[in-house]
């Protein structure tokens, strides 16, 4: 081992970009950078003053006691903490500043296989390699992604126990099935947390190898380890954060299997032209190198024309046609929601069974008021309607030229618009169909209303006037005139004012009692799901994957308790029409079928809102 002689100078340029070599040729632009980063948890310091550039392709190793910070470091370059102080870049973007902002792009980017493996238990090893490549592309047909993901298990040799589930494994299976998953999206970047931990030689061996070949083709691979185990170009001492180069590493294996890589890396990790490096890491024109390590001196032609910088350029790969990501699109979106959100809601059954029950009672509750707020509201408008309208009772000796003077004398009063003549059987009938006058035909024989002339005057104002006016009339009874009462109508506001304020008080009641409950589940289901999230979200998932599992959790929850409340509500009112109509008509007046469909609908609407608020709720609980 020699320490590695790299210039910290040249590390502090703030931009990485493609940067001309010393012979005119460009210099690889890094694809991780780290300038004087420091990490501290507290008082306790794990990373100071680290200086490194890992180049594309390179295989680079982080070596060190536990505690010394490795699993730290690679945290860092993942984006799940963010340095202290320093300068961090990974692939040209600076994770010290702007932390938070396009983590998911960054990790589709760079894949992470954790010490602790981090597999969704829900989900079998095929399955959780599969969903790694949903969500890294989702413009990837289903067809390709498990192909993929099939023989990312072969070729760790766990295509056999594709079907197990984490539980089912061993932990040098959830490894192996780690690292699947890690190499199946192919990365820029592959960050390995003691890769090979719980794992007998062959199987070691086999994942060494994969690393490798990962590195071979393009790949860069930094691997954390307790003591120098993989191949790697150079090595990263901590908590010394001394960068030394392997001088007596192996040939990396090439994408063919064969011989030494088609990428070689110099002591500052950047890669020269076709693969050759000399003696301090600095390559000629050409690639080859002189006998003491000097960089042989370029032809005339060359340094009157300058080579012309030219961005480096990675093989294209052939794109499906649009209509074609479209279509995988619109499928993987509706594996990644739809279908993992109701499977979601069938395992957390037993979860959200007490909110679907609040929920609906809840539901019941305001749909019962609703339509007690519709009769209380119908009685009033109806009663507001008949405030311009005095009945003036006639007297039962009243002769038919007395009443017709008194109609006369009426139509020509200037403040009275209209009036009509109202038979005893019309005044019976209509009393009929009113709350409480129903039955006072059954306290007589006879017919207990008398003739009357029902008098609309223009103004409300005026209808005392009008009332008064008709007393002293020998057509009118003399012991009861009109049907006016100042007191009716102020009487019936200040009932509406009281029962709309006890219903306001019940509802507020339940409410906080609703939200306790909802609240004590959502707990329960943020903690069953928070595994989940945390682990989907490292893989590098857009908002709409990991919001829309749980929207659609909420959909179905919230649709439920909508049913199961308009459910008993619509039954209520067809018991009580069929069989109990007069009590019916007696307590909710005035509300008929149309009504009550109207708040079923409402009732089914809010329960899908109540459930998607609650799934969010669980969401945001689950996320945090």
């Amino acid at each position: 081992m020699s320490k590695d002689r790299s210039d910290v100078q040249a590390q502090k340029i703030g931009a990485i970009r493609h940067r001309p070599g010393s012979n005119g040729e460009l210099a690889a632009e890094p694809a991780i950078k780290l300038v004087d980063v420091a990490k501290s948890f507290g008082r306790n310091a794990v990373l100071k003053g680290v200086n490194l550039s890992v180049a594309p392709g390179e295989l680079f190793e982080v070596t060190g006691p536990s505690g010394s910070g490795k699993t730290t470091l690679l945290r860092l370059v993942h984006g799940q903490l963010r340095p202290n102080a320093g300068e961090l870049w990974v692939g040209g973007r600076g994770l010290h500043r702007w932390w938070r902002r396009g983590l998911g792009k960054l990790r589709r980017d760079v894949a992470f296989i954790f010490q602790e493996q981090r597999l969704l238990p829900r989900l079998n090893a095929f399955e959780n390699v599969v969903l790694a490549l949903q969500v890294c592309d989702p413009q990837v047909p289903n067809r390709e992604i498990k192909r993929r993901a099939m023989e990312a298990l072969e070729s760790v040799k766990l295509a056999h126990r594709r079907r197990a589930y984490p539980h089912q494994l061993s932990a040098g299976e959830r490894q192996r099935v780690a690292i699947a998953r890690a190499l199946a999206t192919k990365p820029r970047v592959l960050l390995a947390d003691e890769p090979l931990s719980a794992m007998d030689d062959e199987n070691a061996s086999l994942v060494t190898h994969l690393l490798e070949e990962a590195a071979a083709n393009g790949t860069t691979v930094v691997v954390a380890t307790h003591r120098h185990t993989f191949p790697a170009s150079r090595i990263l001492r901590l908590p010394s954060a001394k960068v030394m180069t392997n001088g007596s590493r192996k040939a990396a294996v090439n994408s063919n299997g064969h011989g030494t890589s088609s990428r070689h890396v110099n002591g500052n990790g950047h890669v020269n032209g076709n693969g050759h490096v000399n003696g301090n890491g600095h390559v000629n024109g050409t690639g080859h190198v002189n006998g003491n390590g000097a960089t042989a001196r370029p032809s005339l032609w060359r340094l009157l024309i300058p080579a012309r910088e030219r961005p480096h350029k990675t093989p294209s790969v052939p794109r499906l046609p649009l209509w074609r990501r479209a279509l995988a699109l619109g499928a993987n979106g509706y594996r990644l929601v739809l279908i993992n959100g109701l499977r979601s809601w069938s395992r957390d059954a037993r979860l959200t069974t007490p909110v679907i029950g609040t929920i609906a009672l809840l539901l019941m509750l305001c749909g019962t008021l609703a339509l007690a707020g519709i009769a209380v509201e119908r009685v009033v408008a109806d009663q507001a309607s008949q405030a311009s309208i005095v009945r003036v009772y006639l007297a039962a000796d009243a002769t038919p030229d007395a009443i017709a003077r008194l109609k006369s004398k009426l139509a020509g009063d200037s403040r009275v618009a209209s009036v009509a003549y109202v038979t005893p059987e019309q005044a019976l009938a209509e009393a009929n169909r009113r709350p409480g006058l129903d039955n006072l035909s059954s306290l007589s024989s006879t017919n207990p209303f008398p003739a009357s002339l029902d008098v609309k005057v223009r103004l409300v104002t005026e209808v005392a006037a009008v009332a008064t006016s008709v007393k002293a009339d020998p057509a009118v009874d003399p012991s009861y005139p009109t049907s006016y009462d100042p007191d009716t109508y102020s009487r019936l506001r200040h009932l509406a004012l009281v029962a709309g304020g006890v219903a306001g008080g019940i509802l507020l009641l339940f409410a906080v009692i609703a939200y306790a409950v909802i609240a004590n589940s959502m707990r329960g289901i943020a903690a069953s799901r928070r595994q989940e999230v945390a682990v989907t979200r490292l893989l590098g998932a857009r908002g709409w994957m990991l919001r829309g599992p749980f929207v659609i959790e909420g959909l179905m929850t919230g649709a439920l308790a909508g049913a199961l409340a308009a459910a008993i509500i619509a039954g209520a009112y067809v018991l009580a029409v069929r069989f109990e109509t007069a009590v019916y008509l007696q307590v909710l007046p005035g509300v008929d079928a149309t009504a009550v469909q109207y708040v079923v609908a409402a009732i089914i609407t809010a329960g899908l809102v109540l459930g998607t608020g609650t799934a969010l709720l669980g969401f945001r609980r689950a996320r945090a």
